[in-house]
């Protein structure tokens, strides 16, 4: 069942330092952010197999990289540790009011509190904002070069919502981003919908 809105949904944690502590089992360390906590920097998981990668923060910024994580970077890396800002994100719209948030705690902060989930081999973020419940997983496929992120939606209300979701990032495919940027082209594949940038 998902958290009312607004309350942090009960968790027993092991070694709790105010913010995060471990579950019982050990798989998980969690994360719990209160509307304006913020860790004191950017707690992350790094999440990769033997020729890609991606890092996750508490907040859910991060970039993706193929074979090198410095020559080879697929999205921007600000190294910022202390704005902790993001060359991918996720944003949730109700196309009723206007309104938007992030599914995670950044860059579109919500009013309502927010839990990161690290795990081995993905990131997991709890979120309830406006009565719409969401929750993102993200992993790297163990023998490919891929990045998944499944973000499901939940209406908590009793009306029918017009909600959107929208990605974004910001393309690098090289060591910098200002270097390619004036070379990177994208096209929208027609048959199958998907997005190729090269």
């Amino acid at each position: 069942p998902s958290p009312r809105e607004g309350e942090l949904p009960m968790r027993e944690l092991t070694h709790f330092n105010g913010l995060g502590g471990f579950t019982p089992d050990g798989r998980e360390y969690v994360i719990l952010l209160p509307p304006g906590q913020v860790t004191p920097a950017p707690w992350i998981n790094v999440l990769a197999n033997a020729n890609f990668g991606t890092i996750v923060s508490e907040t859910g910024s991060g970039y993706t990289w193929f074979q090198n994580a410095h020559e080879y970077r697929l999205t921007t890396w600000h190294n910022d540790p202390v704005s902790d800002p993001s060359g991918e994100a996720f944003y949730v719209r109700d196309e009723e009011t206007g309104q938007y948030w992030s599914p995670s705690a950044g860059p579109a902060r919500g009013r309502t509190p927010y839990v990161c989930r690290h795990g081995l081999g993905y990131t997991a973020f709890e979120h309830t904002e406006d009565g719409i419940f969401t929750e993102v997983l993200t992993y790297v496929a163990a023998d490919a070069p891929m990045k998944l992120t499944t973000i499901t939606v939940r209406n908590l209300t009793d009306r029918d919502r017009r909600i959107s979701l929208t990605g974004y990032c910001e393309w690098v495919l090289g060591e910098t981003r200002e270097r390619n940027a004036p070379h990177v082209v994208s096209r929208l594949d027609p048959q199958t919908g998907a997005l190729f940038a090269h």
